[in-house]
């Protein structure tokens, strides 16, 4: 029971830390909308355990605690490999960007005559 209002009191702080951000434009409306459900799920199953367990017989697995921290493993390694295709392609038109600009600054356009 004690571990449960913890992590009810951690998951709603996390909930006014994401509404913070995206009032002041640091986190757009949809991941603002995927953080508060994802930590508004996580208190409901903390306060339904047996839903948990529902799904892990329905998965096939042990308990529902296994269940929850497999799927957690899935969406924790999808959200990595969205963050390293998404640096990939930040590193790939930075790449570009200095390369136009190392050019230009060498070979500066000319400038109009001065009439």
């Amino acid at each position: 029971m004690v571990i449960q209002i913890i992590l009810t009191v951690c998951s709603f702080l996390v909930i006014v830390r994401a509404v913070k951000s995206f009032r002041k434009g640091a986190i757009r409306f949809p991941m603002f909308v995927f953080w508060s459900l994802f930590w508004l799920t996580l208190v409901f199953f903390l306060w339904q355990p047996g839903l948990a367990d529902r799904i892990a017989w329905f998965l096939q697995v042990g308990r529902g605690a296994d269940a929850v921290f497999y799927l957690a493993l899935v969406l924790i390694f999808g959200l990595i490999f969205k963050i390293m295709v998404r640096l990939e392609s930040l590193d790939s038109q930075l790449t570009t960007i200095v390369r136009e600009l190392a050019i230009i600054q060498k070979n500066p356009p000319s400038s109009p005559p001065i009439q």
